[in-house]
Order: C-alpha cells, then sequence, then structure tokens
C-alpha cells in the first residue's frame, strides 16, 4: 500500500503528485468561499463558472457534480450579486522634477 505524500521523505524521482481527498463540512459554504475567493481575484461569473466545468479543479468539479450545472451556475450568480467582483486599476504617477538643493 502507498505511503500518504506527507508522511514519507522527498525523493529525486518522487513525482509529486497532488492527491485530493474529501473533507467533512458544509458543501455549500465552500462552494460560496470558493466563489468568493476568485471573485476576490477578479474573474467574472463566466470564468468562475468555467472553473467548475473543468474536471482539473477537482474541488470545484466536485462541486458541480455535487450540486448540479444549473443550481451551480444559479450559486455562482447569487455569490455575486452579494459580494461583488474586485476591481483594481492601477496608474503611475508622471515623474516630478527633483526638489531643488539649497546649498548653505
Amino acid at each position: 500500500m502507498p505511503s500518504h505524500p506527507k508522511d514519507r521523505p522527498a525523493e529525486p524521482a518522487d513525482p509529486f503528485q497532488m492527491l485530493a481527498g474529501g473533507v467533512e463540512g458544509d458543501p455549500l459554504l465552500m462552494l460560496d468561499c470558493v466563489v468568493e475567493e476568485y471573485a476576490r481575484m477578479g474573474l467574472e461569473a463566466d470564468e468562475i463558472v468555467a472553473l467548475f466545468e473543468d474536471p482539473q479543479f477537482l474541488a470545484t468539479h466536485g462541486l458541480r457534480s455535487l450540486f448540479g450545472v444549473e443550481a451551480t451556475r444559479e450559486r455562482v450568480l447569487s455569490v455575486l450579486s452579494r459580494c461583488g467582483i474586485l476591481r483594481v486599476t492601477a496608474s503611475a504617477a508622471p515623474p516630478t522634477a527633483p526638489f531643488p538643493c539649497k546649498r548653505s
């Protein structure tokens, strides 16, 4: 029986594969938290829903399998209507002339 990666030392040939496992808790709360996290990263509703459709994202895809396509989309939209999507605009001020040096 293979050991869990956290229980064995790292070896040069170790592929460091990610292993997923279930955890106890409220899956609806998890869905809400995941959506809020992606919204704070600036993702739009369609981008977040796409993460739930991609089987390579085990947690989000698992939640979609649990709740169904339409219920997941509705929940994403509901969470976004409550928390919004973070928007950031960065701008740089034009350089200013250096302060004149006063010599005494």
